[in-house]
């Protein structure tokens, strides 16, 4: 490392905050500051009038961050490693202001970066870090409920696009020339998700299959491979598999051998020696297992500069002693793959798990804050020492995340893998206070309630219905051990007036805004499932918040059904508010009628209610 620092000329006067000064004519390069595991700041200064370029040493294969602002008319031109074969022109992304942002793939080793000025313009401060691959899944994988819109180029622009170096795409997904070339120009890439060629038989058949990509979408840069299992002892998971899937087990413990076969040729074919190729490795999301996967593809992949993608969906849990034990074996589980694949870290992308909302989430209780969850897992990745080196980070996927939680993995990159820090972004409790026994597990404790005549409300439950509701971790798992969500407010309506039931908001900052959930189902679905159309599913329920403003351009209820059970899927109602709190209390009331003046039919009707999330809206 000293002799490649050595090599490298400088040419300019650096002014250094925090890292050794460099004087004009020194032949060496200022050593990077670790921010945190995940960002280390390579230059900091602030340039002499006549500087023209920069030495800085990158060192391992990946990303950087540029940042610089500027003052006075005309332009400022950046370019990597002028003069040399691997000369490259580094574009800031669009935007406006004096602060401009790039992001680019570098080498491993030393590197330049040349500016040159047209007009009185001046740069004011100039900083290079080194940071992760981040990925954002992504492009084009729209939202299951509809209401919260299109997760397109205008919806990312602001949270997203500024805050990743990737974009996850489906595979044959259709965008712009304007849109590809904007991207590429900004030395960012695109990444189609793949899958597995079930009726490949050879690994020529499996090389064949995914290269067949690259050729037919030529923009992107890169493919990840959905998906690769499993992770846990298969004692613990065979009971779980149907016949056909077992039959198929000992076919794939043979595939895996194709499989890497298949990545060595086509690492070994020129055509495609600048694509990437990442494996999504699913199952428990514990230890390394290979009882399936086998001891060789991770290593071939490792081998072939290709990167791993062990998926670590961690659930929300109940105790404060429950999530740090998730928390621990998260640490020990990525420990334990570098142990049985030493230098493994250095080609893992952590994937966690995004989708937080129906039909499929990991957003399992309603007195949790999701977002704390998520920003302590990302705190976890940025801080213990056992996750330094890490390639890239990833959060799977924003088909079943709402537009806050997509937004908020943009926050999260920039927090901790842009700006170094190593603090938590959020200041917020992981334990929600606002609302108490929201799934009823206690019965109707902390709740007011209004029946319209006698037996007309109770609290019931119903089995696996929080895995119908789509709280759960995968398909065939069984029920939840805590039997979260299997707990609701049973209501039937009745013509005498409406039913209600109500508590007081508590622990509010005025003027902050928050987010209401809400899931209601037809009670009869559930004792005898019978086929309906979504559109006339729609639960008949009212939720009313007094003493806050509620903003209702954003709020909505919409139907989705459950999957995967049970076999006749289940119609539930998804209610979404906005609100912004006038004082530190508010009032919260729901109704199983329209309008509390008209009678609404039909009458009779019985439905369930639970998961009445309330918790801060991240704007």
């Amino acid at each position: 490392m000293r002799r490649t620092l050595t090599m490298c000329m400088a040419s300019a006067l650096v002014i250094a905050c925090g890292l050794a000064a460099a004087p004009y004519g020194n032949t060496s390069v200022p050593e990077g500051r670790k921010l945190n595991n995940l960002a280390a700041l390579l230059l900091d200064v602030v340039p002499a009038p006549t500087t023209e370029s920069f030495p800085f040493v990158r060192p391992s294969d990946g990303w950087v961050f540029i940042s610089f602002t500027t003052h006075g008319e005309g332009t400022i031109r950046l370019t990597l490693d002028k003069a040399s074969p691997g000369e490259t022109p580094i574009n800031p992304a669009p935007g406006s202001g004096p602060t401009h942002e790039a992001m680019h793939h570098v080498t491993k080793g030393c590197h330049t970066l040349q500016i040159e000025r047209t007009g009185t313009i001046s740069l004011e401060h100039l900083t290079l870090k080194t940071i992760p691959e981040l990925m954002h899944c992504g492009l084009g994988f729209n939202p299951q409920i509809k209401s919260y819109g299109l997760y397109d180029m205008d919806f990312l622009k602001r949270d997203i696009l500024p805050n990743v170096t990737t974009l996850i795409v489906p595979n044959n997904i259709k965008l712009s020339d304007s849109v590809i070339e904007d991207w590429r120009r900004q030395g960012k890439r695109f990444v189609a998700e793949v899958g597995i060629n079930s009726q490949a038989k050879t690994a020529d058949e499996h090389a064949t299959f995914w290269t067949s990509f690259f050729r037919n979408a030529p923009f992107i840069d890169g493919i990840i491979i959905n998906e690769f299992i499993v992770n846990r002892p298969v004692s613990e998971w065979v009971q779980t598999m149907t016949p056909d899937r077992f039959a198929r087990m000992d076919q794939e413990r043979a595939a895996y051998e194709w499989y890497s076969d298949a990545f060595k040729k086509i690492r070994a074919d020129s055509r495609f020696a600048n694509k990437s190729i990442y494996a999504y490795v699913g199952g428990s999301g514990k230890k390394l297992n290979r009882e399936i996967i086998g001891t060789n593809v991770i290593r071939t992949i490792v081998n072939c500069g290709y990167f791993v993608a062990p998926e670590r969906y961690l659930h929300e849990m109940s105790t404060e002693q429950g999530s740090q034990d998730a928390l621990q074996a998260f640490l020990d589980g990525l420990a334990d793959w570098e142990t049985k694949e030493p230098g493994v870290k250095k080609q893992m992308v952590i994937t966690f798990g995004l989708f937080s909302m129906p039909p499929g989430g990991i957003n399992k209780q309603p007195n949790v804050d999701y977002h704390v969850w998520m920003d302590q897992q990302m705190n976890l990745v940025a801080n213990d020492p056992t996750l330094a080196n890490i390639a890239g980070l990833n959060w799977w996927t924003s088909v079943l995340a709402d537009e806050e939680t997509v937004r908020f993995v943009g926050k999260l990159y920039r927090h901790y893998a842009i700006e170094g820090r190593t603090d938590r972004l959020t200041s917020d409790p992981l334990f929600l206070r606002h609302i108490q026994n929201a799934d009823f597990e206690r019965g109707t404790n902390g709740w007011v309630l209004h029946p319209a005549e006698e037996g007309s409300i109770a609290a019931k439950s119903f089995p696996r219905y929080g895995r119908i509701e789509g709280r759960y971790m995968g398909l065939g798992r069984p029920a939840d051990p805590e039997h979260i969500g299997d707990t609701f407010l049973w209501m039937k309506r009745s013509e005498k007036g409406p039913n209600t039931f109500s508590q007081t908001i508590k622990d509010l900052q005025p003027d902050r805004l928050y987010s209401f959930k809400m899931f209601v189902c037809d009670y009869s679905d559930l004792i005898t499932p019978k086929p309906r159309k979504i559109e006339e599913a729609k639960s008949i329920s009212t939720v009313l918040i007094e003493g806050a403003d509620v903003d209702t351009t954003r709020s909505f209820t919409e139907v989705y059904a459950s999957s995967p059970e049970p076999k006749v899927p289940i119609c539930i109602t998804y209610h979404w508010k906005i609100f912004r709190a006038k004082t530190t209390t508010a009032t919260l009331t729901v109704s199983d009628w329209q309008d509390p003046s008209q009678p609404t039919a039909p009458f009779g009707q019985e439905q369930a209610f639970n998961f009445l999330e309330i918790q801060p809206y991240h704007e």
